[in-house]
């Protein structure tokens, strides 16, 4: 499934191009925000983004096993029992659009895509034990949104960190920090860090209720 926040033209010619252009992968697992180098291979600064795409193949599978670490592409515990394909592209579209928007200033109108690969977060048992790691995984791709060329990628992101478990989780949840929250904020640094200067005001809280 492929949600924009908008849906400029030449989506579609810009997909074809993808299909015949791909480049090294670049790899960013665990690493702190503020030390990840940026996957932006050409001058940034004149960049204005008119569109995120974000996709969540129907080909990742789901489990809704309580186990500590389950074996699928999704792991998703923080809205009640439904589509999480759907759920994870509302999710991460929620985070992103406030902070992924067209810049006055700039001249270059460009498309973002991100195609999920692992969006694993936390069971109830690990949440409430041993804790474990938020993954987040996408291949990353900008393009021009006129000419349909390719900017930057298409190159593999992990945004892989830790999340609560125990007694660190439940005084989390008290304070309405919940996985929602915890991971929209990290995907809205990283989104800050890679495409913006640093803009506290932009950084929003999710509300999303647990």
């Amino acid at each position: 499934m492929i949600r924009s926040f908008t849906t400029p033209a030449l989506i579609l010619a810009a997909a074809m191009t993808l299909s015949a252009c791909a480049t090294p992968f670049d790899v960013s697992r665990n690493a702190p925000l503020e030390t990840m180098r940026p996957v932006i291979e050409v001058p940034m600064h004149d960049w204005s983004i008119q569109s995120v795409a974000i996709n969540v193949p129907r080909s990742l599978t789901v489990s809704e096993a309580n186990s500590i670490k389950p074996m699928s592409d999704i792991v998703w515990r923080g809205e009640p029992m439904g589509d999480r394909h759907a759920q994870v592209e509302g999710l991460m579209n929620r985070a992103l659009s406030p902070v992924m928007r067209p810049r006055e200033a700039a001249a270059t109108p460009v498309i973002v895509t991100m195609d999920l690969t692992r969006f694993h977060a936390v069971t109830e048992r690990a949440r409430y034990t041993i804790g474990g790691e938020h993954e987040i995984e996408f291949v990353l791709t900008v393009i021009h949104a006129e000419t349909g060329e390719i900017l930057s990628g298409p190159r593999e992101v992990d945004l892989t960190f830790a999340a609560l478990g125990g007694q660190q989780a439940i005084a989390a949840e008290a304070r309405g920090i919940t996985q929602a929250v915890r991971i929209t904020q990290h995907l809205q640094q990283w989104a800050l860090s890679e495409f913006a200067p640093a803009r506290p005001d932009l950084l929003v809280t999710a509300q999303v209720a647990n």
